[in-house]
């Protein structure tokens, strides 16, 4: 965790006062998120506390899991197990088993879901940038610390009895496409920054002192696979059929998942609504049997996404027959479904025996077995968890870090003529205009809980200067016009004007999609009238989690800075004011590339290929196949430091050869345990030339020979990113490496491929330095 600060940027005790009131103010706020979703189910009661089980191996620890599972399997009957492979599981009376709910969500901070309440003795938690956000810091650490301190503030609910203990996060799918309404949900459209984020977040929601033995919580990785559209051009997630080669299967879509398995050893899987290559993803034996548990090792529960298995048959028209369906879904490796469909007509199935004892008491294994890793059959004072209470909620520590992911998070696009940081000795004054100006929820994104605060982008203006508030739009489609006399009246006197545009869940979010990549509505009307009448270059900072085309405001000698704050939680409105006026030196990069609208309106959603082709004229998708312009590139972000990049030592491969280098990454493709040695390693120098401190993110790229022709990605980031802090007028040496992994594509048959030929090793966005390596 790194909070970055000028180095002239002490606020003085007047703000930090001022501050706290912002703060005790918006305290004062209640804070209304929208119904509940809860099931109000009991507090879960261990069943080995008492008869019968407390008598019977199932409950003696000092047998294996697997052992005390089998004990269990041997007491249910038919109607237990149709209670217990719903996620909403009924209780095992006969057994003292109590009801359970699967379904609990913890994205970015313990929301709201079937199993997670709110009330006045658990009345909020830390509400966490969305993952779009944190991802833009390329901080390993700080994905790893969020997850850690999202599973204290979930176990805490857990014990409390206002949660359960199986948490549906991280969302790892690609971000293949900007107008995807859940892409903000994900860290991006690169395979090896969301691998990372795989190997970190769900890792530390899992992990502690009592890891691997007892799992913290249960982290889920969601939607395999290959799930990334919500309801565009007349095709909902429900009935889409993602269409995808093996060649994007293995170089794209997999690796975050494979990452989960082998790196986090996450205990939960969710399949997707969607089909994949004509198989639902819930009914799919390649997907979850084939790949995932067989291929990768996976040891836990897969759980349907809410209502998949009703679309096998009702919206796929894969299966002719309830029965039919249920079978398709449990012997292809589902262990348990959300949605009604089992609890309607698992019991007739296994009735006339054709849901065979097998393939239920396979799914039963699977979900007990997990059970049992969390402690829910074991004594509480053998579990260090057990002790983790409400008041490791919302911790100062957890407020802390997320005001600092909220600040790492913070990517500067444009900043002419030194536009910014602002200061308070020449700007009184403000002006705020925009219709996310002073929003509070819309900050959170979705899948978001109760936080106990949300500092709007007025509040935090408002701690360094006076601060007055004109929305121009009534909502954030902006259609109606009426309130732009107001603000453009105001901007004309204004010492400085920050519009506040953008994106929020009502345009991008779960079952739908966007159309374009424009600002909504009249949103860009409002940007060019003020931007008639203002006296000095505006400030633009822009909330939402899908890029948008910013080509207008990029070139408009109006528009004097560029922020795109994603959607920072609830310490958004202080970070981005502490961006603002200089607190903060701004170090997020960019996860997505951002297209010109033209994208959009040439590309189908319904296209799931990454590499272009060049006859249809389609161009590919995502920084490592486009072919097209770009408005912004993935990876760029600019800081109020400069940093000049020196080689130090040329890189090199220590004489492998490309069939060598193919021979070690085939041998630890499958198995991301295996960490192979690097095949290379050099130096550079980075030196911060301004008289402040700074972040450098440092990003090397991998080019093939004869880079973007068959299946050849243009580029492609190496596995050895770093996040390194500078103080002013530092210099740094900063060792890097490459890997086996970094030389590596799927060939057209999917097979990883190590190519002969001169590669360039590309470090920078844009690039500062370049080498060139041969591969014999």
């Amino acid at each position: 965790r790194q909070a970055e600060y000028m180095g002239h940027s002490h606020c003085s005790m007047l703000r930090v006062l001022f501050l706290v009131l912002v703060v005790v103010c918006v305290l004062a706020r209640p804070v209304e998120l929208g119904n509940e979703l809860h099931d109000n189910n009991p507090r879960w009661i261990n069943p080995c506390l008492s008869a019968p089980l407390v008598s019977t191996s199932a409950c003696n620890t000092s047998l294996s899991i697997d052992e005390r599972v089998d004990t269990l399997l041997s007491l249910l009957i038919t109607q237990d197990k149709v209670a217990l492979l719903t996620t909403s599981s009924g209780a095992v009376n006969h057994l003292q088993i109590p009801s359970y709910q699967w379904w609990n969500e913890a994205l970015h901070g313990v929301g709201r879901s079937r199993g997670v309440s709110f009330n006045d003795s658990a009345p909020f938690a830390t509400s966490f940038p969305q993952v779009v956000t944190t991802s833009a810091s390329f901080n390993k650490t700080l994905f790893h610390a969020i997850g850690d301190a999202i599973g204290t503030e979930a176990r805490a609910f857990s014990n409390a009895g206002h949660a359960g203990l199986t948490f549906w996060a991280p969302n790892v799918n690609i971000f293949r496409d900007p107008r995807w309404g859940r892409g903000q949900e994900t860290p991006g459209e690169d395979p090896v920054l969301t691998s990372a984020y795989a190997a970190n977040f769900p890792l530390g929601l899992q992990d502690g002192p009592s890891w691997p033995k007892y799992a913290k919580v249960s982290a889920c990785c969601k939607h395999f696979a290959a799930y990334s559209l919500e309801n565009w051009g007349g095709v909902d997630r429900h009935h889409f059929d993602a269409v995808v080669s093996n060649q994007d299967l293995n170089d794209t879509y997999f690796p975050a998942f494979q990452t989960c398995v082998q790196k986090s050893s996450v205990t939960g899987f969710m399949c997707s609504f969607n089909s994949v290559n004509g198989v639902p993803a819930c009914a799919n034996n390649f997907l979850m049997t084939k790949t995932l548990r067989e291929l990768w090792g996976f040891d836990g529960y897969i759980t349907s996404d809410c209502g998949a298995v009703d679309d096998i048959l009702t919206k796929h028209n894969y299966t002719e027959t309830t029965d039919e369906t249920c079978v398709q879904t449990l012997s292809n490796g589902m262990d348990i479904e959300c949605g009604n469909f089992f609890a309607a007509n698992l019991a007739h199935c296994i009735g006339i025996g054709k849901c065979s004892t097998e393939v239920t008491d396979t799914a039963l294994r699977n979900l007990f077995k997990v059970q049992m890793r969390l402690g829910m059959f074991d004594p509480a004072e053998d579990q260090e968890y057990m002790k983790i209470g409400m008041v490791h909620v919302n911790s100062p520590q957890n407020q802390q870090l997320a005001l600092d992911a909220a600040r790492q998070g913070m990517v500067l696009l444009k900043n002419n003529n030194n536009r910014l940081p602002l200061s308070t000795q020449q700007i009184s004054n403000a002006v705020v205009i925009g219709p996310n100006g002073n929003a509070t929820t819309a900050l959170l994104a979705n899948y978001a809980g109760t936080p106990p605060f949300i500092i709007s982008i007025v509040d935090g203006i408002s701690a360094f200067a006076t601060t007055q508030f004109f929305p121009g739009c009534n909502n954030i489609s902006c259609l109606d016009t009426s309130g732009f006399a107001d603000a453009v009246k105001a901007a004309t006197t204004a010492e400085v004007v920050v519009m506040v545009l953008g994106l929020n869940v009502s345009i991008e979010g779960e079952s739908h999609d966007r159309t374009s990549t424009n600002l909504p509505g009249n949103q860009s009307m409002l940007l060019s009238q003020v931007c008639q009448v203002v006296a000095a270059p505006i400030i633009l900072v822009l909330i939402g989690g899908g890029s948008l085309d910013l080509t207008v405001p990029k070139s408009s000698d109006c528009v004097g800075a560029i922020v795109w704050a994603g959607y920072p939680g609830q310490f958004g409105g202080q970070a981005i004011a502490e961006v603002l006026f200089g607190v903060v030196n701004p170090s997020g990069r960019l996860t997505q590339t951002f297209y010109p609208e033209s994208f959009v309106q040439q590309v189908s959603m319904f296209n799931m290929a990454m590499r272009p082709d060049p006859t249809s004229g389609y161009p590919g998708r995502t920084y490592r196949f486009y072919t097209g312009p770009t408005v912004y590139n993935f990876g760029y972000g600019l800081s109020f430091s400069s940093f000049e990049y020196h080689m130090v030592s040329e890189p090199e491969l220590n004489g492998l050869t490309a069939a060598q280098v193919q021979r070690i990454a085939d041998s630890v493709h499958n198995n991301l345990l295996l960490e192979p040695e690097p095949v290379g390693t050099f130096t550079i120098s980075i030196c911060n030339t301004a008289a402040i401190a700074g972040t450098e993110v440092v990003l090397m790229f991998m080019v093939p020979p004869n880079a973007g022709q068959n299946g050849a990605p243009l580029r492609q980031l190496a596995r050895s990113f770093q996040r390194i802090p500078f103080e002013a007028s530092e210099c740094k040496n900063v060792r890097l490496a490459i890997s086996p992994r970094d030389l590596v594509f799927a060939g057209s048959d999917g097979t990883m491929t190590c190519v002969s030929g001169e590669w360039t090793v590309a470090i920078g966005e844009p690039i500062q330095l370049q080498a060139k390596l041969t591969l014999l």
